[in-house]
């Protein structure tokens, strides 16, 4: 194999997975470098006593071709399970109960999840000039555009359930581009959202609140666990990368695994690791860049699974889960009601949910016992879902770094990304920290680096 045609990926997550499968599809000899002793990772299924449990992603949106070209060529079509048409209704805990999340402009002008003013404020929309700043906050974005009752009790849940993060540090720009792009583009949210349709149907895309929902019917990690399996020559798990240093053309790697010190060339070197190994890899090809990335926020996050026999739960699990506004001063950020939106996900006559807590909103609390976590959990779901037991399943995934937040400034840390590029080259990026957190984002930001390198 030719040495222009031979590349290393460091992180074997869905990002790092993905681009060395298209590269080994287009020719290139491929070397995927882990840390950990397994591939995947924040995708993580388990199956016990008939409760599949998913530990990070549950599900993601069908917003990309890509995606779903890349499922087809993995064979994995007959996997797919879309969600339940019951997983539509979703919930917000409003003075601790639940209200059904409107859909469509009729349905938010009935609905007691917002006051009449909030109503009337937003017919203000559209007339309100365009933000002039470069960056702003999410919060102060939304307040400007439509209101702080619509921060509360929508967007301040939402960004819980999705980021983990608060949307007083959140950059609009940075962590919702689409969003502040309507603005920009249309001079209105309301306006965008019908005038940018036909603009998504060009690039292909799908608008995330229109995409279908799905996962596997074994759990997301069939994907990354698929994957791995078309390259299980070319990946070495359990690889520590010690130091990363300019020879010649290209890099050298100084690597450690058990015990034994290697040295490898490479000519073309992709980093898709977490913000923190980002930052470690990069202190001697860009100390600046190295100190920036060290920067980057990621929140804990324990995800509580818990399986409760039908019958003690008095309340129907409806939908797709319920968010919790800050404002509503629980010990929770929201609950999936997994068993709902998926089927196989409990066994017959019981019902599971999934429920998050931490975040930036409450990070201290993931640092008590699963005892202590599953108590909280079960007081707080109690009134909400009408648990008349305890539960008979229970499981606990504490994420010490969960997910990175694009906060405030993190911009400058995107356009960092694009100037080591073309400062450095022969190396690339892709993961969850340039364009987006989801796996979609994800297998786009493989996608948007597999055309850099073949450009090259």
């Amino acid at each position: 194999m030719k040495t222009e045609k031979s590349i290393v990926i460091i992180g074997a997550g869905i990002s790092g997975l993905t681009i060395a499968y298209w590269l080994k599809k287009s020719g290139y000899d491929v070397t995927v470098l882990e840390q950990t002793g397994r591939t995947g990772g924040s995708i993580q299924t388990e199956k016990t006593g008939g409760f599949l449990i998913d530990l990070g992603p549950n599900s993601t949106l069908e917003t990309s071709q890509k995606l779903t070209q890349l499922i087809s060529d993995l064979g994995l079509d007959h996997e797919k399970v879309y969600a339940s048409s019951t997983a539509s209704n979703r919930y917000i805990v409003k003075r601790g109960a639940l209200i059904r999340v409107p859909a469509g402009p009729l349905g938010f002008f009935k609905t007691p999840l917002f006051s009449p003013m909030a109503k009337i404020r937003l017919l203000k929309e559209p007339f309100i000039p365009r933000t002039r700043a470069a960056d702003i906050s999410l919060a102060d974005f939304v307040r400007r555009r439509l209101g702080s009752e619509i921060l509360d009790y929508a967007i301040n849940p939402f960004v819980a359930g999705v980021y983990a993060g608060d949307p007083e540090r959140l950059s609009t720009p940075a962590a919702f581009p689409k969003l502040f792009a309507l603005e920009q583009n249309y001079g209105s949210l309301i306006r965008g959202a019908f005038l940018g349709t036909r603009e998504r149907k060009k690039r292909g895309e799908v608008a995330k609140d229109r995409a279908r929902l799905f996962s596997f019917r074994a759990g997301m990690q069939t994907l990354t666990d698929r994957l791995t399996a078309k390259l299980e020559e070319e990946i070495i798990t359990g690889v520590t990368i010690d130091r990363i240093s300019r020879s010649g053309k290209g890099f050298e790697l100084s690597i450690s695994s058990k015990g034994k010190f290697t040295k490898r060339v490479t000519g073309k070197l992709v980093l898709s690791v977490p913000a923190g190994s980002m930052a470690q890899l990069l202190r001697d090809l860009s100390p600046k860049a190295s100190g920036l990335f060290k920067q980057i926020d990621y929140p804990p996050v324990a995800v509580v699974f818990m399986g409760f026999k039908a019958e003690d739960v008095g309340r129907e699990p409806d939908g797709f889960g319920f968010l919790v506004p800050e404002v509503e001063k629980l010990e929770i950020l929201g609950s999936i009601w997994s068993s709902t939106i998926f089927p196989a996900r409990a066994p017959d006559g019981y019902v599971a949910f999934t429920t998050f807590v931490g975040g930036t909103r409450q990070p201290h609390l993931t640092e008590t016992s699963e005892e202590d976590l599953i108590e909280r959990v079960v007081r707080n779901l109690q009134p909400l879902v009408k648990l008349k037991a305890k539960p008979v399943f229970t499981r606990v995934k504490v994420w010490k770094k969960a997910i990175p937040q694009y906060n405030m400034g993190y911009g400058s840390i995107q356009k960092t990304f694009e100037s080591l590029q073309s400062e450095i080259p022969g190396l690339y990026f892709a993961g969850n920290l340039q364009r987006g957190i989801s796996v979609g984002d994800s297998v786009l930001s493989a996608e948007k680096t597999l055309q850099n390198i073949l450009r090259a």
